[in-house]
C-alpha cells in the first residue's frame, strides 16, 4: 500500500485500464492490482482481473462495475469506476491518489480471457517483449489458479550408436522416449498430443496388419518379395549386359568394358545366391511385421526400410565401386594436369606448392593423364547407371524416412483445434478500436497461420527434420563421393 501511495499522475501522465470483454458480473466490486507502467514515463496500469474477493486477499478492491457502492473507496487510492453504454464498458470516473483523473488521460482497453488457455502464446516475441502483456497474464492465471509458469518437456534427442543403422532399432528408441515424455509432461496441449499420435499409430498399424493377412499372410508376400527381387535382378544382369556391347550408340573401351561387366555379373551372381541364403531370414523379419504392425505403421515402415536396404545390397555394391573408379580417374586426372602446371599438393600444410618436375616425371604424368583420359567416358557411364539406381534406392528410403517423422511428430490434437478455431492455439494478440470510442480498445487472440502454429506445438522428443542439402549432393555426384542416405 505504502509502495502504490508514491504512485501519483501529473497534468501529462496516462492510466491504463484493462477489463474484460465478458465480466463475469453485472454489477459489484472489482478487484485487481495497479502497477506503473515501465514502457512510459508517469504511466499506471490498473488490471481488473476478478469480480470477488479472494481468500487469501491476493487483489484489492478497485472500483465499482454498474454499481454506486463506494464503501471500500477508502481502502486504495485509486478507484475506477466503470458502467456499462452501448453493450460496451466505459470509465465513468477515476481517482488515482485523491485526484481525479481526466476522461481525455484515461484508456479503456477490454481484453478476452479465453487467451489464456494458449500454450504456445508465451512463444511469440511480441508477447515476452510487452512488459504489460505478460503481467496480465501472470494475474489472470494468479487468479484462476493456474501456474505462472507451465512445465515444459525438454526436447531430448536419440544417442548416436551404431544400431541406429537399422531402422526398426531406431523407432523403437524413438517411441520409448516419446512413451517417457508422455508420462513426465504435465501440459495438457502436449500430452494430448502424444497421446492422439502414438493411438492414430496404433489405429494405421492395425489397419494395415489387416490389410497384409488380406494379400494372403506371410507366405504369399515372400514369394511377392522373392519375385521381385528375381526381376530385379534378372533386369540388372540385362542391364549389365547392355552395358558391355555399345549403349545408346556409345563406342566404349571394348576391354575396360568387358572387365567391368564380368565384374558386376560375378557379384550378380553371389547376390542371388546370398537371397537363397537370407530367405528364412526374411521370412522370418516378413512374420514379425505382421505382429509389430500392432504397435504402429511407423514400425512397418521402418521394417519396410530396413529390407529395402537388405534387398538393394547388390545395388549399393555396384554403386560404391564404379564411385571410387570414377572418382580415382578424376583425382588421377587432376594431380597430373597441376603437375603440368608445376604445382602439387603438400600433405603437412594442407596447401598447393609449386615443384620441380624432371622430363622423364613429365613423361610419365602425360602417359597416365591420356590412360585416364581414354578410360574416363567407360567408366562414366557405369558411373551413371548406378548412381541412378543408387538415387532411386535413396528416393524410397527417404520418402519412408519423412512418413515416419510426420507421424511422430504431427501434432494431431493442435491440427484439430487449430481447425475448430480454439483459442488453445491462440498465437498472437491484436488491439481493435471500438467503432465510435476513441479511448476504448479491444485486446483480441489471434491464430497463427497452419505451419506456425504446428512448428510451434510439434511433439516433444520430435527427431529433427530430415533436410536435404541439395547443394552437397550435388556436389557429391559430380566429385565422385559416396552418397549415404538422405
Amino acid at each position: 500500500m505504502e509502495q502504490q501511495q508514491q504512485h501519483r499522475l501529473d497534468d501529462h501522465g496516462q492510466i491504463f485500464v484493462y477489463f474484460p470483454i465478458i465480466p463475469t458480473k453485472k454489477s459489484g466490486l472489482i478487484y485487481g492490482v495497479v502497477k506503473p507502467n515501465e514502457s512510459y514515463y508517469n504511466c499506471l496500469n490498473v488490471y481488473v482481473v476478478s469480480f470477488e474477493e479472494d481468500a487469501v486477499h491476493q487483489f484489492e478492491p478497485i472500483g465499482t462495475w454498474n454499481t454506486e457502492d463506494n464503501s471500500s473507496r477508502n481502502k486504495s487510492p485509486y478507484w475506477i469506476n466503470l458502467i456499462t453504454e452501448n453493450h460496451h464498458p466505459k470509465i465513468e470516473s477515476a481517482v488515482v491518489a485523491g485526484v481525479h483523473v481526466p476522461m481525455s488521460q484515461a484508456l479503456l482497453v477490454l481484453y478476452d480471457e479465453s487467451f489464456l488457455q494458449s500454450e504456445i502464446l508465451e512463444r511469440n516475441e511480441d508477447w515476452k517483449n510487452s512488459k504489460c502483456l505478460c503481467e496480465l497474464g501472470s494475474l489472470l492465471r494468479l487468479s484462476h489458479n493456474i501456474g505462472v509458469k507451465r512445465e515444459e518437456v525438454s526436447h531430448q534427442q536419440i544417442t548416436e550408436s551404431v544400431f541406429n543403422h537399422s531402422k526398426v532399432v531406431l523407432q523403437l528408441r524413438q517411441r520409448a522416449l516419446q512413451w517417457r515424455a508422455w508420462r513426465s509432461c504435465r501440459s495438457e496441449l502436449i500430452s494430448t498430443n502424444l497421446l492422439l499420435m502414438m493411438l492414430i499409430d496404433l489405429f494405421l498399424g492395425f489397419c494395415f496388419v489387416r490389410m497384409f493377412h488380406s494379400l494372403g499372410g506371410a507366405n504369399e508376400v515372400l514369394e511377392m518379395f522373392l519375385e521381385s527381387v528375381k526381376v530385379i535382378a534378372d533386369n540388372l544382369q540385362l542391364l549389365i549386359e547392355w552395358l558391355m556391347g555399345v549403349p545408346v550408340g556409345l563406342k566404349l573401351n571394348r576391354p575396360l568394358s568387358t572387365v567391368l561387366g564380368k565384374f558386376f555379373l560375378y557379384h550378380l551372381y553371389l547376390w542371388k545366391t546370398y537371397i537363397d541364403i537370407i530367405k528364412p531370414i526374411v521370412s522370418t523379419i516378413i512374420f514379425i511385421s505382421s505382429t509389430v504392425g500392432l504397435i504402429g505403421l511407423s514400425f512397418q515402415m521402418a521394417l519396410l526400410s530396413d529390407l529395402i536396404t537388405m534387398a538393394s545390397l547388390h545395388c549399393y555394391c555396384f554403386y560404391v565401386y564404379a564411385t571410387r573408379l570414377y572418382g580415382i580417374t578424376l583425382h588421377g586426372l587432376g594431380s597430373t594436369l597441376r603437375m603440368f602446371g608445376g604445382r602439387k599438393w603438400n600433405p603437412l600444410r594442407s596447401r598447393y606448392d609449386s615443384g620441380d618436375f624432371s622430363w622423364d616425371q613429365l613423361c610419365v604424368g602425360m602417359f597416365i593423364f591420356s590412360s585416364l583420359l581414354l578410360l574416363l567416358p567407360t567408366l562414366l557411364v557405369y558411373y551413371v547407371v548406378f548412381l541412378a539406381l543408387r538415387l532411386c534406392v535413396l528416393f524410397l528410403q527417404g520418402t519412408l524416412r519423412r512418413l515416419i517423422w510426420i507421424i511422430n511428430s504431427l501434432p494431431s490434437y493442435s491440427l484439430l483445434l487449430w481447425i475448430l478455431g480454439s483459442p488453445s492455439l491462440a498465437g498472437d494478440v491484436l488491439f481493435e478500436v471500438i467503432p465510435g470510442r476513441d479511448s476504448t480498445l479491444k485486446l483480441v487472440w489471434t491464430k497463427l497461420p497452419l505451419m506456425e502454429s504446428m512448428r510451434r506445438s510439434l511433439n516433444p522428443s520430435a527427431p529433427e527434420y530430415p533436410g536435404v542439402n541439395w547443394a552437397k549432393r550435388l556436389n557429391e555426384m559430380v566429385s565422385g563421393d559416396l552418397i549415404y542416405p538422405i
